[in-house]
């Protein structure tokens, strides 16, 4: 556990390949800001209860709970903790409904990515198991929290500091970042990470170009003048703009490779996904690898580096 000023790091355990995700602590003179939370499990509300004993405030205490966006690992524990704390959710509008697109009652937005992976590819077997997994994630997001939206360009207190809130999307359509300008400090959540690169995703009903926004995000945010960047998952760094042009070199680098692909044959996203990720895949990896892979074919597609035909049922890219 580390700590920097008023800035508390909580990590909390995953039952799936990422291990934990880092939440944070803010204290402030009048409560604490919980920003994201992990997800709803045991271990995650054991790990809460124990920072909160080890800190020593009351639940009450907390005066608000901040999301950068909707993925379990962050958004996930959110509604507990708004029923012990009586404090406000925050959450940008866009990622609170598609929490409710993947995870609300009633959703089908499981049997339609299974159809949308059956389209680009991908065998009866495989994608016959997408809709039990996701709806597997929905004992660790609810109860679902009451929110209160926030919005990109505003500014929000913090503990003490006042954060400029940044819409930082690609990862997550709706996804937030919070920047102290007086400190350079970022709390970043999922949108720049210091040795792994976010998942770039194509989900149906979702940015239908998700990496020309991640790209342009990264862009955008690079003239920021960052210090330190506090991650979702990996330590605190300092290298912000070194990161940054690491993270535009790899995807320029598999826009390559997987433009190749298309030029020797004619391919579907499945068949460039197991050639750029290999085949032994757990149906949890194997789901983001093949909406990333699916998130540069349309980058180039949209770029007019590509071509897609619909052949017997399936979507297949040439070059």
């Amino acid at each position: 556990m580390n700590r920097w000023d008023d800035v508390l790091e909580v990590r909390l355990p995953l039952p799936f390949p990422l291990q934990v995700v880092k939440a944070y602590l803010i204290r402030g003179c009048t409560g604490w800001t919980i920003v994201d939370t992990g997800l709803h499990s045991s271990e995650g509300i054991q790990t809460w209860e124990a920072i909160r004993k080890q800190e020593g405030f009351q639940w009450e205490d907390v005066e608000q709970i901040v999301l950068t966006h909707y993925h379990p690992d962050h958004y996930g524990l959110s509604g507990w903790l708004q029923l012990q704390t009586g404090a406000p959710v925050r959450i940008s509008r866009t990622d609170f409904d598609q929490a409710q697109l993947f995870w609300g009652d009633g959703s089908r937005q499981p049997e339609a990515m299974a159809a949308f992976y059956r389209e680009h590819g991908l065998e009866q077997e495989w994608a016959d198991q997408i809709p039990a997994h996701l709806r597997r994630f929905n004992r660790w997001i609810t109860p679902h929290p009451q929110p209160v939206w926030l919005e990109a360009g505003e500014t929000i207190r913090l503990g003490d500091r006042t954060y400029e809130i940044l819409h930082t999307p690609g990862h997550a359509d709706g996804h937030l970042s919070f920047y102290d300008s007086e400190r350079g400090w970022l709390l970043g959540g999922d949108f720049l990470l210091p040795r792994i690169t976010p998942n770039i995703s194509l989900w149906p009903g979702c940015d239908p170009n998700p990496l020309h926004t991640y790209l342009s995000t990264l862009n955008r945010m690079k003239s920021l003048p960052v210090k330190r960047v506090f991650p979702a998952h990996g330590e605190m760094f300092e290298h912000y703009r070194e990161r940054i042009e690491q993270l535009e070199q790899h995807h320029q680098k598999r826009l390559r490779s997987m433009r190749q692909w298309v030029e020797q044959e004619e391919l579907t996203a499945t068949e460039v996904c197991f050639r750029e990720f290999g085949q032994n895949l757990s149906i949890h990896n194997l789901r983001f690898a093949l909406a990333e892979t699916l998130a540069h074919l349309e980058y180039l597609r949209q770029q007019g580096e590509s071509d897609r035909q619909k052949r017997e049922g399936h979507w297949r890219y040439s070059a």
